[in-house]
């Protein structure tokens, strides 16, 4: 799921609207008020989840002396994308 997530990031910071598939039950947890800010901050959270995912699997590949590293990496970048999805969660349900 993680580097999957990547390309649907790419789409929402180029186009700025969801995709014509994400309605109803798909829209979820965003609320009515979907502006382009909210959209560059899904996309960005979708980014950061691909690479932090990217980041995870060279983690089981590299030497043990950059699993460390790599795990640090790994974790900022999770945790930059969470901050940006549930902000931009927060935003969508604004009024």
């Amino acid at each position: 799921m993680g580097l999957a997530s990547i390309p649907v990031g790419v789409w929402l910071l180029r186009a700025s609207r969801l995709p014509a598939w994400m309605t109803g039950i798909w829209k979820w947890p965003l609320g009515d008020n979907v502006t382009p800010t909210v959209l560059h901050l899904q996309g960005w959270a979708f980014e950061l989840t691909g690479v932090a995912a990217l980041v995870a699997a060279l983690v089981v590949v590299v030497p043990h002396r950059a699993v460390v590293f790599g795990g640090l990496i790994g974790m900022f970048l999770a945790g930059a994308a969470t901050f940006a999805w549930v902000w931009s969660v927060a935003l969508s349900r604004r009024r």
